[in-house]
């Protein structure tokens, strides 16, 4: 996300850059989905509507913050970096508690 506005600097690039994101991030839900559901095999169905509403809830959140950043006035550009910074921050947490999980199944 932080090379974006660097990217995204004519409609072609935009266009392919669009493109490839959109088929990426696609491509990513089914397997997501499949490993929700075989690790919460008690409940799947469960699980699988909470990962959903975890989609949805990141989609508002982003749009909120997406809002926050034009409202400061910090312009288009600054979207996808701050986008980017909530996403490492999302990735540290993940890392964090995997990092935990291990520690614990090794006691």
């Amino acid at each position: 996300m932080f090379v974006l506005p660097l990217a995204f600097t004519t409609h072609i690039t935009a266009a392919i850059g669009l493109l490839v994101w959109g088929a990426a991030t696609f491509a990513i839900v089914p397997p997501l989905q499949i490993r929700v559901m075989e690790a919460a095999s008690e409940a799947p169905g469960l699980a699988s509507s909470i990962n959903v509403g975890a989609f949805n809830l990141g989609n508002a959140l982003g749009a909120a913050l997406g809002g926050g950043v034009l409202s400061v006035g910090l312009g288009y550009a600054a979207i996808p970096v701050a986008g980017g910074l909530l996403a490492a921050g999302g990735l540290l947490l993940a890392w964090l508690g995997s990092r935990r999980a291990q520690v614990a199944t090794a006691q």
